[in-house]
């Protein structure tokens, strides 16, 4: 696997969501489409946690983020279930920010190391950065969307 590659493609794809989330007000965050479950805070702290959570687990590190991160953030949740208010953007910002550059750190010359436990069907780092790069893509596209809905719903 072309490691400087999948890097360079990552810190692209993570330069173009940081583009986005730094223009939009913090105001607008926390807004939540009818027929959506979650915002804009919530999608950039999911991209957060699911990079910790697996390269970290993985390479047997302790994870990055603080413990609320994980509780805040996971598959499945939504900001109606949050009991502590969520970490602010620039806050988030500064994490997205950092992360590259730690993970890569610890990822150099391993993407081809074996999992020990597949995750989702994929056997090594490499295979993980690769399905993070696309679910980064993903929820940037979501961020976007959600961005748009609201102006929109503001304009109404």
């Amino acid at each position: 696997m072309n490691e400087r590659q999948v890097f360079a493609q990552w810190r692209m794809w993570r330069g173009w969501l940081l583009e986005l989330l730094r223009e939009l007000p913090e105001e607008q965050w926390d807004e939540i489409p009818s027929h959506h479950a979650n915002n804009i805070r919530w999608n950039a702290g999911h991209i957060l946690v699911g990079w910790d959570h697996t390269v970290c687990t993985h390479l047997k590190q302790e994870r990055m983020l603080p413990l609320r991160y994980h509780l805040l953030f996971p598959r499945d949740s939504r900001p109606e279930d949050w009991k502590e208010n969520p970490p602010a953007k620039q806050e988030l910002i500064m994490h997205l920010e950092q992360q590259p550059d730690k993970l890569i750190e610890l990822s150099k010359n391993m993407l081809d190391s074996a999992l020990e436990e597949p995750f989702l069907h994929m056997r090594t780092l490499g295979e993980m950065f690769l399905f993070h790069i696309s679910h980064e893509s993903l929820h940037l596209s979501v961020i976007s969307m959600i961005n748009k809905v609201n102006k929109n719903a503001r304009h109404l």
